[in-house]
């Protein structure tokens, strides 16, 4: 049964994401956060260490678009594979990863990062 899960997943699930991935690339504005998620038989890993689940979704306008993608680390390497055809505004929390992965990426900072008594003009 796990085989049928897993043919289906490959066969019709992995083009619709590829798809869903080709329509968030070509909006303007792509928010992008990653999360830790346990793993528990990961080879080379304990089941106590942290693995990433990286998040982008699309921005106001376009179609509503959320895709999550596994990595075994929080390395800056991941979103700038993710994200390398994107040309636009990245709406981040400030981790550092983000910084600077493409020269076609202008990073925004969300307002979760900034203190509740500063005032932007």
């Amino acid at each position: 049964m796990a085989n049928w899960v897993i043919r289906a997943a490959e066969t019709w699930l992995e083009p619709l994401y590829e798809h869903m991935k080709g329509l968030l690339i070509k909006q303007q504005v792509i928010q992008a956060d990653e999360t830790t998620v346990q793993v528990l038989h990961e080879e080379g890993k304990k089941p106590e260490s942290k693995s990433y689940m990286w998040l982008y979704r699309s921005g106001r306008y376009g179609p509503g678009i959320v895709l999550y993608e596994y990595q075994p680390s929080r390395a800056r390497e991941h979103p700038r594979e993710f994200l390398k055809d994107f040309k636009g505004y990245l709406v981040t929390d400030g981790y550092a990863a983000y910084a600077g992965i493409s020269p076609n990426i202008i990073n925004a900072g969300c307002m979760a990062h900034y203190p509740r008594n500063m005032v932007i003009q």
